[in-house]
């Protein structure tokens, strides 16, 4: 049997080895042990990944000494570049002696940290995260990320410190714990904002109403239940503003497993002259906390709601409706679809995946029951994007979903389409495919295939 010679890295270039490590570094996010492996290969690898300071710039802060001597060894190996710092305290520091490594190790990084991560999961950890913030200067932070994963911890301590009241921040992302509310903040520098709601946990809506408006400069906004449905507190889910404000750069807000009457409060008090995009994901139908009660409010009361009470008039924009792992009767899908048509009338563009293609031929009997009170069904849609991977067996279903339901939609005036894109599958693209992209042509104008990715 023919032997296989040992890799010889002193052969490799010197350029080689530094990608080699740069891949290292880019694959283990904020672990630092991976780049030393790499070093470690021998004397020159070793000597040209302790001098190449931007390999060093990101690591972890735990509760373990260890990763407070790592984290020592980074600041000084990474010179003068900013730091992208971990912060990760999924357990209490009992110790005194780890508290105090741990802050001094933090007081070190302070002055050169540009990106601040935060995963905490006790009460004792969020205050120390909290006193960090409220007395160490970070001149440097643009980017601020904080997740508080507790389901025991309740009330208005709940709370986690904006560095210098955000004043230079430009992304803050906050799940599981929220600002101070009637916190004073300034936001002028803030781009992008992620709210989250965490398990059996809800935001209070006077946190999010002192923090919005002085998000002036603010252009991407998301609202996502990643462990539980987000909404507030108030059993109406209004927002408390004492009239309607404007974000006046805002050109993307995302709904992510978002109560609708938090949806429906929302675009009530919010004015976004230049909104481009609404992304929406439909929470599940109902909800139901560990005693059984029902927590969701529903389609219906969201509607009524807004058939009262109208939001601001939006400009016109692109619709994303994205699928969830969850399953939707007719009559649920039809309230969803219901409460899109009169929450978001000014839909220009229309783009569905999954199970939200029911949606097309919900329009149409929406368009058969208009009554004054409705908006019309979306006559403003120029364009539609489907989304969506079919197998053989749905063929049919999706041939009869784009002509026979999109020429139903064309007989009544809904969705004035002039461009459709399709992602092509193994079936659509063969030339034995069902799909007649002449009659779709004929029916729409434009028809384009992307790619599914």
């Amino acid at each position: 049997m023919t032997q296989v010679p040992a890799a010889n890295f002193d052969a490799l270039p010197p350029e080689l080895c530094l990608l080699i490590a740069r891949i290292s570094a880019a694959k283990s996010d904020h672990k630092t042990q991976d780049i030393i492996r790499v070093s470690s290969i021998n004397s020159r690898t070793r000597n040209m990944v302790v001098n190449t300071p931007d390999l060093w710039r990101k690591f972890t802060l735990s509760g373990s000494t260890s990763s407070h001597r790592l984290g020592r060894l980074c600041i000084l190996r990474s010179g003068n570049q900013t730091l992208d710092l971990l912060i990760f305290l999924p357990q209490s520091m009992a110790q005194e002696k780890r508290v105090y490594s741990f802050l001094k190790c933090f007081n070190l990084a302070a002055p050169r940290i540009a990106r601040l991560s935060i995963r905490i999961s006790h009460p004792s950890s969020l205050n120390i995260v909290n006193s960090l913030l409220s007395r160490v200067e970070l001149p440097t932070l643009k980017d601020f990320d904080a997740d508080y994963n507790n389901e025991a911890h309740e009330g208005l301590d709940r709370c986690v410190s904006l560095p210098s009241r955000g004043a230079n921040l430009r992304s803050i992302s906050l799940t599981g714990v929220q600002t101070q509310p009637f916190g004073q903040f300034d936001l002028k520098n803030l781009t992008s904002l992620y709210l989250g709601a965490g398990q059996h946990w809800k935001w209070m809506s006077m946190s999010i109403a002192s923090f919005l408006p002085a998000a002036t400069s603010l252009q991407e906004l998301h609202f996502v239940g990643e462990r539980g449905m987000f909404h507030t507190y108030l059993d109406d889910d209004e927002l408390d503003y004492d009239s309607p404000f404007t974000l006046p750069a805002l050109r993307s807000v995302g709904f992510g497993n978002t109560a609708p009457g938090f949806i429906s409060s929302f675009l009530r008090q919010v004015n976004a002259p230049l909104l481009e995009e609404v992304d929406m994901t439909a929470p599940p139908r109902r909800t139901y906390n560990e005693e059984g009660e029902e927590v969701f409010t529903g389609w219906l009361a969201a509607v009524q709601l807004i058939l009262h009470n109208p939001a601001l008039a939006l400009p016109a924009h692109t619709l994303k409706l994205r699928e969830r792992d969850v399953e939707y009767d007719p009559r649920n899908m039809f309230m969803f679809a219901l409460f899109l048509v009169v929450i978001f009338p000014n839909v220009s563009s229309l783009e569905i995946e999954g199970e939200f293609l029911s949606i097309l031929p919900i329009c149409g009997t929406l368009a058969d029951r208009q009554s004054q009170r409705m908006p019309q069904v979306w006559r403003s849609i120029e364009k539609l994007k489907v989304h969506c991977e079919f197998d053989q067996d749905s063929r049919e279903e999706y041939e009869e979903l784009l002509t026979g339901n999109l020429r139903s939609l064309k007989e009544k005036g809904v969705m004035n389409l002039r461009e459709l894109r399709l992602s092509p599958d193994r079936w659509f693209q063969s030339p034995q495919g069902r799909v007649n992209l002449e009659a779709l042509g004929k029916l729409v104008g434009l028809v384009i295939l992307e790619d599914s990715d």
